[in-house]
């Protein structure tokens, strides 16, 4: 059984820049940080359209689609906003 990570804040996307630049042993992690955000953010707009759908079609909630929302909504309130895109790694 896996363990709970500890936790943590995200690194912000100043700061894979920054361990991109300075420490290129590293890029394939920082590759797989942003693959994983993109990936989320898939996830997220397949739920918008899967959520529209079953609604429209059939009518009220489907209870796996909104176990998935409440994932989808912790793991985008982790995530760090775009404005750290203009913060400076130290």
């Amino acid at each position: 059984m896996a363990r709970d990570l500890p936790p943590f804040k995200p690194v912000t996307q100043a700061e894979l820049r920054h361990i991109w630049v300075m420490h290129p042993q590293c890029r394939r992690l920082v590759l797989e940080v942003e693959r994983y955000r993109r990936v989320i953010a898939k996830i997220d707009d397949l739920y918008k359209v899967t959520h529209q759908s079953w609604r429209d079609n059939l009518g009220g909630n489907l209870t796996a689609l909104h176990l998935l929302q409440q994932i989808m909504t912790e793991e985008r309130g982790r995530l760090p906003a775009q404005v750290d895109d203009a913060d400076t790694a130290q």
